[in-house]
């Protein structure tokens, strides 16, 4: 009985340092992994911030080369006749909203769905205006009309209203 004694004697204390040691240790690598985590999405943040600030800017550049304001005078060349003009005003939009389409991946789904609705309203506008005028008539006419109502209505408002929406996000990119 006094050798059971003895073995309980040096196991009990031994089992006593084993779950100590086991749960500082266990506490100290789940703190540890905790870390290392939090380092890593640290890294891939600080990554991933570049592109998504590049991605801003070119829709950014891509919502001021689509406002009408900015089109107008940048497509239209003197020799265009109504018909022309339209189509190579709705060429462009789309050709820009293709080349800046894959930007949608780095910003929120708000954000992209006020620009596409920015390129459609643009459409819409352009459509609008031509259809009221003779297609044959010079491309000027066009211009002349998109711009009275522009000033009438503020319709190139929406363009604005995007810019505002993606720059109050880069404004939350740096609040993290």
């Amino acid at each position: 009985m006094d050798t059971v004694l003895q073995i309980t004697g040096y196991i009990i204390p031994a089992l006593v340092v084993f779950l100590a040691t086991y749960i500082v240790l266990r506490a100290f690598l789940d703190r540890e992994s905790k870390m290392r985590l939090i380092e890593f999405k640290q890294s891939k943040l600080r990554e991933a911030l570049p592109v998504r600030l590049q991605a801003y800017e070119r829709l950014t550049v891509f919502l001021e080369r689509i406002a009408l304001h900015n089109l107008l005078p940048r497509v239209r060349k003197g020799e265009m006749n109504v018909a022309d003009f339209r189509i190579a005003l709705i060429n462009n939009v789309r050709m820009e909203y293709e080349h800046n389409i894959s930007q949608q991946i780095y910003i929120s789904t708000e954000a992209w769905g006020m620009i596409r609705a920015a390129k459609e309203e643009i459409i819409s506008i352009i459509n609008r205006n031509a259809i009221e005028l003779l297609p044959e008539l010079p491309g000027i006419e066009l211009h002349k009309k998109i711009i009275a109502e522009l000033a009438e209505t503020e319709e190139d408002i929406i363009t604005q209203k995007s810019i505002d929406q993606l720059k109050k996000e880069v404004a939350l990119l740096y609040d993290r």
